[in-house]
């Protein structure tokens, strides 16, 4: 398309319907030129993925090409593999020094698995430009190893399945994005200028002028031009107002529509709702009423299956004795074996074996290695076997369980029914009793007589019900014994077949053993033939010495005989040379007999081998048969288990044919009494009709006691009445009486509980503080006695040191030796190769020559055997020397492992002692308080505890704050609580462990360098309704003591970065896209598009324009703070309210130092200039110039989208929190 987008980021992707990929946003595109290129002066997109070119390009060097968006791939591709940026940082600059220090800066976490594709996949987009992956074009990409897969390819991309594809109801669904609540902030004002501006100049000469309203309205002009002007511009005036009025009660409607039109989506949606909810309920209700049916439909298959289960036990017994039996026939067979296998061993001792049968024992053997391996096949399927027998019988004592699940669920049904009659007969009873009470009840005793009878009808049904199941139980109970019978005759036949394959095996295994032993004995008759053949060898070789020995003589005296005659010198040589001849032909058949020899070892060996192959294969075999013992063994275990078994599964059923028995006792009782309710039912009826007529008469004489009864109770009214009205007023006064009296003694006894608490809280405090005394004492003897054993440590560490010095001149002395022995070792060789041309010339000279030479060769031999010697002495000195360093080695890791344990018990113990000293403090404070108020005894109210930190407001502050969590979006918050004391500031994690005295980290008060409120660029990742909450303080790193496991410190890059120094400043050049003004002149600092060049401490982030630098220098005031950046550290603290905030500073102000803090000399000497990478005047990116839900509506910079999680974690943090960040 020939743009490049400038703003590739997560953000920026959306999954259209198929799940694939879309770019959007593109309102920072730019179009490129001819040559692939892009001017442009300004920095554009968002931080964490801005490239290092378009970071370069404020400077006015703003020439790059498609690579900037490759760039943001590669971070974008790192985010997905391990869930953060690879240069992510708490503020702009540090964010931007690592990306321009990305050869140091990008690095891959351990504990994240990532092919080596990815990481160079990623390496290679996070590059420089002139180096990075598509810069030639999507091809290079497209041909990296870590896009080969066999799935898809990039031609057939489109058409392949996405991994993830989102449900869509409709072209216009938006389920999937995230529901954005206006924000309704408050209107910005901005201060009216002090000075002349000159804004107003290109307006001059139009109608409205702003500025000169006020004096138009004088409406006092000397001249008549201006009177006709100002009738001009009232008429004007009265068009604007009219228009005006017109323009707003046209917002008005519009803004009314709005709300009606949200008024009607929300009734929309939440009839949606309801409908939604009212589908759900009746699919519920549907699924209750098919579950419900289940559940009757599962009961009765369960009753069914009872007797299925009874008759499969039943089975299982038969099946668990025929299996016994067979096992008890296999051990006999066994043992039969055993006996023929020892027959046969003894047979074959006897036997002799010959060279012919060598070759079948050969072929014996590779036959008897195929059936061990048929043996082993076939001792896996009967293992297999076994397993599935052992499924079976674990299966059918699950449903023997169910079965009596089942039966103990009858049995409570019939006990409830029982419980039912008997209430039934006491309702009878009681009836009976109250027959005097009249019609009503014995119409109700019929009621209930007319529904036992239906009850008894429909229990005449279910047993009726009850006994054809029975019948129909019993069929299938015929037919499962049938199956069984089948199925028990096809286990005989395979159990028969198993029998027969088990014999032959052992038979071939009895043969296999009676062949090995042949060949044993073959073997040792080969080595006893070889034997004798080394010793006919060693006979012919010392026959050849002699022979060699005698010729030697020979020439000896052929050599004397030339000495003394001259005359035969002729025949002599023509002899020497033919003995020389013959010389050369023994020396010949002595090599050959040596070459013979070594063959005749190593025929040996190989013969060694192959025996100690047969060995081993022998004792295979032996544990194959222990194996097999084994199992047998576990075998005989299985089937005593299953007799077990078996018997409880017998006792189980006669207890179930007992239970049946009294059932059908039960039955017949039940139908008994049947008959005798039928009989109580006519008897009362008869009773019934004789109560009637008792009633009638009752009624009659009813009514005459009614009319005695009215005029009696006329009477009592009255007198009533009047003893009533007495009563109530004697009642009432007694009650509050009571009442103050009882107020009275309450009152007494809290005054004295009151007195009491006093008292008791009083001592408890004194003991407090005198245990804490003595605690701090045994705290500073024990840090006494640890920094002895420090000192201790640290001697012995010196005594280790100085002992590997010397090991290590050692080692360096034995190198010396060794190089002089080797220079010896040169020089000798050198003379052996010399002594060795000369034997070769002296051969052909006279006899004293070649004595000289023999003399020679002695030497020689001495000197390699003294060589010798010293390279095993050499040898031997090293592994000693080997031995000693690793030894030293060892001694040092210990010694640093316990020098880190006690350093770790140290800091423990000294951030125990700062929280005890703040309690301390705190308790003393709190006495103070008490001595001044112990004289106050009548203010005791109700008893409320006394505020902490009452007796020293200036010097103790305490409350709730929260650490940030690392993210790369927003920021997300720990609860802690922190308490300011006089000395120090404790973090801990909760308020156990302010309780127990267990601070996770302590700062120094004394080691603080500066406070202050923070502004939108310290902090861009934070929500804009968190930053007037956030303040920051800077502390020098000496100050700091905290857990190992606590906040991880963010190692800080060791390049210089190009800074001013300017009164203890550490300007770096920077530009604002956010809103931010001038600490000089209060002005502007920033703006959207093209702010002016602007100067920030690193130090105090102090901000002001660039022309105060160059110009004037003595407006800068100096800076608060004077430390080195490579010991000091920020945090960031976010409180609840405003307020709150500036009571922490102004709180902590008071407790900073006026001098400096002081520095150790190693940290005095360190470099103030190890902050950031080499890099070009810093700029806060610009994005699309749209606005950004999450950010007001200065924030249109840089584009910002908040996920879900990150939304939650801006809302939970409300609380009172304190935000704390290290660098």
């Amino acid at each position: 398309m020939g743009f490049i987008h400038r703003d590739v980021k997560p953000d920026n992707m959306l999954l259209d319907q198929h799940g694939h990929l879309k770019l959007a946003d593109f309102g920072t595109c730019m179009r490129m030129d001819s040559t692939g290129m892009v001017n442009c002066e300004t920095a554009v997109g968002t931080p964490d993925y801005i490239s290092p070119e378009v970071l370069q390009s404020q400077g006015g060097d703003g020439y790059y090409g498609r690579e900037c968006d490759w760039w943001s791939v590669g971070v974008f591709i790192y985010e997905m593999f391990v869930g953060e940026t690879p240069f992510y940082a708490e503020s702009l600059i540090g964010t931007y020094g690592k990306i321009m220090n990305h050869q140091n800066a990008l690095s891959f976490p351990d504990d994240v698995d990532m092919s080596k594709d990815a990481k160079d996949l990623i390496c290679s987009f996070l590059t420089d430009r002139k180096v990075r992956l598509g810069r030639t074009g999507v091809d290079e990409i497209k041909r990296h190893p870590f896009f080969r897969n066999d799935q898809w390819t990039f031609d057939n991309i489109r058409d392949t399945v996405a991994p993830v594809v989102p449900e869509l109801h409709s072209d216009i669904d938006t389920s999937n994005f995230d529901d954005i609540e206006a924000e309704k902030g408050d209107a910005e004002t901005f201060s009216p200028p002090k000075a002349f501006v000159g804004n107003q100049l290109p307006f001059i000469g139009f109608t409205y002028f702003k500025e000169n309203q006020l004096l138009k309205g004088g409406g006092n002009s000397s001249s008549v031009e201006e009177s006709n002007n100002s009738k001009e511009n009232a008429k004007d005036k009265e068009n604007c107002l009219d228009k005006k009025e017109l323009q707003k009660n046209l917002q008005l409607l519009e803004e009314q529509l709005d709300h009606e039109m949200q008024a009607k989506d929300e009734l929309e949606q939440k009839c949606r709702n309801a409908t939604n909810r009212l589908d759900k309920l009746v699919k519920e209700l549907d699924k209750e009423m098919n579950s419900r049916q289940k559940v009757e439909a599962s009961l009765r298959q369960l009753e069914r299956e009872r007797a299925l289960l009874q008759h499969q036990s039943a089975e299982s017994l038969r099946k668990a004795e025929m299996e016994s039996d067979r096992k008890r026939s296999l051990e006999n067979e066994l043992n039969v074996l055993r006996d023929q296998l020892e027959d046969l061993k003894k047979r074959n001792q006897q036997s002799q074996i010959s060279n012919e049968e060598k070759m079948q024992l050969q072929r014996q053997l590779e036959e008897t290695n195929a059936v061990l391996q048929a043996e082993k096949e076939a001792a896996a399927r009967m293992k297999k076997c076994q397993a599935e027998a052992q499924k079976q019988a674990q299966s059918l004592e699950v449903s023997l369980g169910e079965v009596q699940d089942k039966y103990n669920q009858l049995e409570n049904c019939k006990l409830e029914q029982e419980k039912q009659l008997r209430g039934l007969q006491a309702e009878l009873e009681e009836e009976r009793r109250n027959r005097s009470l009249g019609a009503e009840t014995i119409s109700d005793l019929q009621g209930s007589l007319s529904g036992l009878e239906k009850e008894l009808k429909e229990m005449k049904s279910t047993l009726s019900k009850i006994q054809t199941e029975k019948k129909e139980l019993q069929g299938k109970l015929n037919n499962l014994e049938k199956e069984k019978n089948n199925q028990e005759i096809d286990l005989t036949f395979k159990l028969k077949s198993l029998q027969q394959s088990l014999e032959q095996e052992e038979a071939e295994h009895k043969a296999t053993k009676a062949k090995l032993a042949d060949k044993n004995k073959v073997y040792q008759s080969i080595e006893e033939a070889k034997s004798e053949a080394l010793k006919e060898m060693e006979n012919t070789l010392q026959e050849e010495r002699s022979s060699k020995l005698l010729v030697e003589e020979k020439l000896l005296q052929l050599q004397k005989a030339h000495s003394m005659l001259d005359c035969d010198y002729k025949r002599a040589a023509h002899k020497l040379e033919e003995l020389k001849m013959q010389k050369k032909k023994s020396s010949e058949e002595v090599m050959q007999l040596t070459s013979r020899l070594e063959e005749e070892i190593h025929k040996l060996s190989l013969s060694q081998s192959e025996l100690k192959m047969q060995k081993q294969q022998v004792a295979v075999l032996g544990s194959s048969e222990k194996l097999l013992k084994q199992e047998v063994n576990q075998l005989l275990e299985m089937k005593s288990s299953l007799e077990k078994q078996n018997q409880e599964l017998r006792r189980e059923k006669q207890e179930a044919d007992g239970q049946l028995k009294e059932l059908k006792d039960q039955l017949e009782a039940e139908q008994y009494f049947t008959t005798l309710y039928k009989t109580q039912t006519r008897e009362l009826k008869d009773e019934c009709d004789e109560r009637n007529k008792l009633i009638k008469e009752l009624q009659q004489q009813l009514a005459a006691y009614n009319e005695e009864r009215d005029s009696l109770a006329a009477q009592l009214e009255s007198s009533l009445t009047k003893a009533d009205s007495e009563q109530l007023a004697r009642s009432i006064a007694e009650e509050q009486y009571s009442l103050l009296e009882k107020e009275k003694i309450m009152k007494e006894l809290e005054i004295n509980d009151m007195m009491a608490r006093h008292k008791q809280e009083l001592n408890e405090k004194e003991a407090t503080i005198s245990s804490l005394e003595e605690s701090n004492r045994t705290l500073t003897v024990d840090v006494a006695n640890l920094a002895s054993e420090k000192e201790e440590l640290n001697n012995k560490l010196k005594e280790l040191q100085q002992e590997f010095q010397k090991a290590r001149e050692e080692a360096r002395q034995m190198n010396s030796l060794k190089v002089s022995f080797e220079r010896q070792l040169q020089s000798e060789r050198t003379l052996k190769i010399q002594a060795v041309n000369k034997l070769a010339e002296v051969m052909n000279r006279r006899e004293s020559v070649r004595g000289g030479a023999r003399g020679i060769d002695t030497e020689v031999h001495r000197k390699e055997k003294e060589n010798r010697k010293l390279q095993l002495e050499l040898k031997a000195e090293r592994q000693k020397f080997n031995s000693t360093m690793m030894k030293y080695q060892k001694d040092l890791t210990d010694m640093q492992a316990v020098m880190a344990e006690e350093n770790n018990m140290r800091l423990e113990l000294q951030m125990a002692l700062d929280s005890k000293d703040s309690d301390i403090e705190q308790l003393r404070c709190q006495l103070t308080s008490l001595s001044v108020h112990s004289l106050d005894t009548t203010s005791i109210g109700s008893g409320n505890d006394v505020e902490l930190g009452d007796g020293y407001p200036d010097s103790r502050l305490e409350g709730w704050i929260s650490f940030p969590t690392k993210n790369t979006k927003r920021y997300g918050w720990d609860k802690k609580y922190v308490v300011v004391s006089s000395k120090k500031i404790l973090f801990y994690n909760n308020e156990q462990d302010r309780e127990q005295s267990n601070p996770f980290m302590t700062l120094d008060i004394d080691k603080l360098f500066h406070v202050r409120p923070v502004t939108q660029t310290d902090v861009y990742r934070a929500d804009a309704r968190e930053i007037p909450r956030i303040f920051q303080i800077l502390y020098a790193n000496e100050g700091e003591s905290k857990r190992n496991e606590e906040v991880a410190v963010e190692p800080a890059t060791h390049e210089r970065p190009n800074y001013i120094s300017h009164k203890g400043h550490e300007f770096i050049l920077t530009l604002y896209h956010f809103p931010s003004n001038c600490d000089v002149c209060t002005r502007p600092l920033w703006n959207v598009f093209k702010p002016p060049p602007a100067l920030e401490c690193r130090r105090c982030h102090t901000k002001c324009h660039k022309d105060h630098m160059e110009k004037n220098k003595e407006s800068i005031e100096p800076c608060w703070v004077s430390y080195d950046s490579s010991t000091a550290k920020e945090l960031l603290l976010l409180t609840n309210s405003k307020e709150e905030q500036q009571r922490w500073i102004s709180h902590l102000r008071k407790r900073i130092p006026r001098k400096n803090p002081t520095l150790s000399p190693p940290a005095a000497q360190s470099s103030p200039q190890e902050f950031a990478s080499m890099f070009p005047p810093k700029v806060s990116p610009r994005s699309s110039p749209r606005n950004s839900p999450q950010l007001s509506s200065h924030r249109n910079a840089i584009k910002i989208q908040a996920t879900k999680t990150q939304q939650t974690s801006g809302k939970s943090s409300t609380g009172p929190m304190l935000r704390i960040i290290l660098h």
